[in-house]
């Protein structure tokens, strides 16, 4: 497949299962779209040691991740910084959606290490009725009004100056520590714990630890977003994706693997389930 957007296999998720992954899908000679936009896995990169990855002893989080990109990305597949926001499942291709376009893919490798489905008090009722991932995709819905941004990574810092030009008040709420002088009004820093989003049928306010705030919009900005609000249907064991010994999910076509499966959280668990999920996700196409 030549076109730029349309792939043989996405792959979902830059850390070690998702490079694992990427790696044999080139070797295989498939076209890969690596979709990866937190510049790859800073969990494993903020490992002072590790020490029981086999034939690397005492190497640094940071070197190790080192060696998986480069080896990974040496075989050329397409790097993608975006970050995915809904999966629709077609007839013969699947359908991604990220903020800046849309792709087409035949199956899918989900490695989006530790899924959180701890959804704030509303979160899900409120989708779609003034809750959202993506500023970029929504936020003119917004203009002239007012809405808050619960943020976990500093990638929300972008999205909430965009929402400064065309919102009359922008509440951001930083879910990690930084620098935050650089924002002007209308923008203004919440110190704050997000509790519940509310509403009678529309979002009306977040309601936080320490006072409620008024609004008509929340985004929420996570490292991965809730997989069930990324592909209705995915079907999981508590907070993880239930997967079969070669890693294929119950929908076909999709196959999981690494942190999002479950423990042990450990990264040669995670570089070989990257292998198995690539090669039935290879089987499943070929077929």
């Amino acid at each position: 497949m030549a076109d730029d957007t349309k792939f043989d296999i996405a792959v979902i998720g830059g850390g070690p299962a998702g490079l694992s992954a990427t790696l044999t899908g080139r070797i295989r000679n498939k076209s890969i779209a690596l979709f990866e936009h937190l510049d790859f896995s800073q969990k494993l990169q903020k490992a002072h040691l590790v020490d029981n990855y086999l034939g690397l002893p005492e190497v640094t989080g940071k070197g190790l991740m080192q060696h998986f990109a480069g080896h990974a990305l040496a075989h050329r597949p397409k790097l993608i910084k975006e970050k995915v926001l809904n999966i629709f499942p077609g007839d013969k291709m699947f359908t991604l959606l990220t903020p800046a376009n849309t792709y087409e893919v035949r199956a899918i490798v989900l490695a989006t290490g530790v899924v959180s489905t701890l959804l704030f008090a509303g979160e899900r009722e409120f989708l779609g009725r003034g809750v959202s991932y993506c500023a970029t995709c929504d936020g003119r819905m917004f203009e002239g009004r007012d809405v808050a941004v619960i943020s976990y990574t500093q990638e929300g810092e972008h999205e909430t100056a965009f929402l400064g030009e065309l919102c009359r008040n922008v509440y951001y709420l930083p879910q990690y520590k930084g620098d935050f002088s650089n924002f002007r009004a209308p923008i203004k820093v919440i110190f704050a714990k997000p509790k519940a989003i509310a509403g009678d049928g529309q979002v009306e306010k977040l309601v936080t630890d320490q006072e409620e705030l008024k609004v008509h919009g929340v985004f929420i900005m996570r490292q991965s977003d809730p997989v069930e609000n990324l592909l209705p249907g995915l079907e999981l064991d508590g907070e993880v994706i239930k997967v079969n010994r070669d890693m294929s999910t119950n929908i076909p076509g999709v196959f999981a693997a690494g942190d999002c499966t479950g423990k042990p959280w450990q990264i040669a668990k995670a570089t070989g389930e990257g292998l198995v999920a690539m090669l039935s996700a290879i089987t499943y196409i070929d077929k």
